[in-house]
């Protein structure tokens, strides 16, 4: 198990502030910080892991770490006055602005008071992370689960509606899952009764039909703890940019198909891969290696890593389908990295996977997600690898696609309509974010928008009431891959090729756009849009 031993790391005072802020948060929240499923959170693992320890969000814990984080922001700005070099200046400045997220996103976004989701995706994403590990770590775990299921019942007292009927969903899910479990009679049964009494509470409690955020605090998480770096109102430009933009593509590039069909019917009739004898995973397993390879040929990947740091692909567990997407990838922290999982939705065998499955896999794979939290937990400077940034993260994963074009992965018509079509449902998406949290859209509109724009109505549906649960994060996708586009614009404007451009991010770590212009272009003048 890797400690948050951050002081191997030349810095002094930095290094040893840096350890204690890891150790407590990894202290007081084992669960969240164990997995990169809480995007306001960085990773780390308690240097005296126990099993028995749940996340503590009770109201005294929660304004404790407020007061020590204010104390620790106060260090790192005198700290950060005197850098003495400028890679101790970008450490310190990121850290500063992991601290200053989460205490915002604790003190006044306030998400443990307002949605029993996030208790139940801590409480089964701890249950599966102990179930991998041991019988018993999985024991310990289940045994103090009921403590901390009425533990969030104290927190929840009035809630929006809509998160509470999220909330029951997942409980009974929930539910159903543990009954699949080889685990101790009387440990089962007591946390069935600790899902009916949090479920009971939900169905009790005050409930207020508005879940949105007062339009300055949206606009300040959009800019700050996303990373967009800018107003609301531009960020919308930037949106519908996207979308005529990927809509010319779209058109122009499905005139090579054929030129009496519109985009979308020739994208409904693109031809989907046969499964081979080992179904989907088998299917998922080829591309992955085949992304891999190519990656290690380009060097942009170690030839070392596909042996070193595997991708297992699996099926989104059932149980988090309420609060999680159709695909999704995670890595655990841990120097140097081990491996990490592909989820991935069934499909039904008649319809067969998705058309643009490479595409997706290239999203959470070889070169996006994997390569990139795998390169992070292999930097040499340990801060480094605790830390993510939502729009680094999925700004670079959705620029990756796109990367493997210019390195000769992907090529022709279709790929192109592709590679649009997921670029134009990224900005249909981060529409939707915007016009919900900012009512332009209530929530059965936005359904009718995802419904004209291609998806059933069940999917539009359970989509939008899934994205009000992390305002603000499908910005992330659109406005992190134009400002890697164009950063890569600049970059490759001095004569350097994609696969140095790939090799410079990775070795850098999530330090922030701002930072890795001013680091790869060498010239802070070119840093400003960032």
């Amino acid at each position: 198990m890797t400690e948050n031993r951050i002081a191997d790391n030349p810095g002094g005072e930095l290094a040893s502030v840096a350890t204690e802020i890891m150790a407590a948060l990894a202290f007081r929240f084992p669960v969240c910080l164990s997995s990169d499923e809480f995007h306001f959170f960085p990773q780390a693992l308690a240097k005296n892991h126990r099993w028995s320890q749940w996340d503590d969000f009770s109201v005294p814990a929660v304004n404790d770490l407020i007061e020590k984080t204010i104390a620790w922001e106060t260090t790192l700005e005198r700290i950060l006055s005197s850098a003495p070099d400028p890679e101790t200046s970008v450490d310190t400045t990121v850290l500063l602005r992991i601290l200053l997220t989460l205490r915002e996103q604790l003190s006044e976004v306030g998400f443990q008071k307002t949605q029993p989701t996030f208790y139940l995706t801590i409480a089964a994403i701890g249950l599966a992370e102990a179930l991998e590990n041991s019988p018993v770590a999985f024991n310990q775990r289940i045994e103090t689960l009921p403590r901390y299921l009425d533990r969030a019942v104290e927190n929840l007292s009035c809630i929006p509606e809509l998160f509470r009927d999220l909330g029951v969903q997942m409980a009974q899910k929930i539910g159903l899952w543990l009954q699949t479990l080889s685990c101790r009679e009387h440990d089962k049964s007591d946390v069935q009764a600790a899902l009916g009494r949090l479920a009971g509470h939900l169905q009790r409690i005050p409930t207020t039909p508005d879940f949105r955020l007062p339009a300055e605090l949206y606009e300040r998480i959009a800019a700050e703890h996303i990373g967009c770096r800018m107003t609301t109102e531009k960020i919308r430009i930037h949106l519908q940019a996207e979308i005529e933009e990927t809509e010319q593509i779209l058109n122009s590039e499905s005139r090579k198909i054929s030129s009496d069909s519109s985009w979308q019917q020739v994208v409904a009739k693109l031809p989907v891969p046969a499964l081979p004898g080992n179904g989907q995973a088998g299917l998922y397993r080829a591309i992955i290696s085949d992304l891999a390879q190519h990656c290690r040929q380009q060097k942009i990947a170690p030839d070392t890593l596909l042996q070193n740091c595997p991708v297992q692909v699996t099926s989104v567990p059932d149980y988090m389908a309420p609060v999680r997407s159709t695909a999704a990838y995670s890595m655990p922290p841990g120097h140097p990295p081990a491996g990490g999982t592909f989820f991935i939705s069934s499909f039904e065998k008649a319809a067969g996977p998705p058309s643009d499955y490479r595409l997706l896999t290239a999203h959470e794979t070889y070169p996006g997600h994997h390569l990139l939290d795998a390169s992070r937990w292999s930097l040499k400077r340990p801060l480094r690898r605790h830390i993510e940034f939502p729009i680094f993260y999925e700004g670079w994963a959705s620029f990756a696609e796109e990367l493997l074009f210019d390195t000769g992965f992907f090529a022709g018509p279709t790929d192109r309509i592709l590679m649009a079509k997921r670029r134009y449902w990224r900005a249909i998406r981060g529409t939707i974010d915007l016009d919900i949290q900012t009512g332009v859209r209530s929530l059965a509109n936005a359904a009718d928008f995802l419904t004209r724009a291609g998806l059933n109505r069940d999917q539009a549906t359970a989509m939008v009431r899934r994205y009000t649960l992390k305002p603000g994060y499908q910005l992330c996708y659109t406005i992190g891959r134009r400002k890697f586009k164009d950063l890569y614009r600049q970059f490759n404007g001095r004569g350097k090729d994609p696969a140095e451009f790939a090799r410079r991010v990775l070795a850098q770590g999530e330090i922030g756009l701002d930072n890795l212009a001013k680091t790869i272009l060498k010239e802070s003048s070119d840093a400003q849009n960032y």
